[in-house]
């Protein structure tokens, strides 16, 4: 029997903060701390939280601790006390499509060493066909680390698409032949 494959799922407002956050400092590398809540072995984030990178360039992100720390105790002190939402994990860009490098997967594994539950990784890489890479990073028994791709779920498309121009209509290019 196989087990079904780990999901992120994004909502929309975590996804306009990263995909914002993101396009602002092309083609540097951004990143921040996820929030939101775990469903069993997946992950809903809520919410994304931008975090200064130390000295962030074209191919690496170091997001600053201390800021990260201030940050989540500010949000989560405006939360009321029975709000599930919490510390789910980490984010950050790639100016090309690619996954988490080693670096980003031995960084996550560290983190969840002192996590109970599953932490999410998200790397968002504009302009491939799949522009979310997700990882689902989780503390084992006897403190064994596991690291699994997870599919990622962004949200709907908050317009639906357009269809082709009506008749007679004026294209952006100039009118058709």
């Amino acid at each position: 029997m196989t087990r079904p494959a780990k999901r992120i799922e994004l909502r929309q407002a975590a996804y306009e903060v990263i995909a914002s956050a993101t396009a602002q400092q092309l083609p540097r590398e951004t990143g921040g701390i996820l929030l939101g809540y775990r469903e069993d072995a997946n992950v809903v984030v809520t919410h994304a939280l931008v975090i200064d990178g130390q000295e962030a360039s074209t191919h690496r992100y170091v997001r600053d601790d201390v800021t990260a720390n201030a940050c989540l105790a500010a949000f989560l002190a405006q939360r009321a006390g029975d709000d599930p939402t919490g510390y789910v994990g980490e984010w950050h860009s790639h100016p090309a499509p690619s996954g988490p490098s080693p670096t980003d997967i031995a960084a996550m594994q560290a983190t969840a060493r002192e996590h109970d539950g599953p932490l999410a990784l998200l790397v968002y890489a504009p302009g491939g066909a799949d522009a979310f890479f997700g990882l689902i990073t989780r503390r084992q028994r006897r403190g064994r680390v596991t690291s699994k791709k997870a599919t990622v779920l962004p949200p709907p498309p908050r317009f639906e698409e357009l269809g082709p121009p009506p008749d007679g209509a004026v294209r952006r290019d100039g009118p058709g032949e």
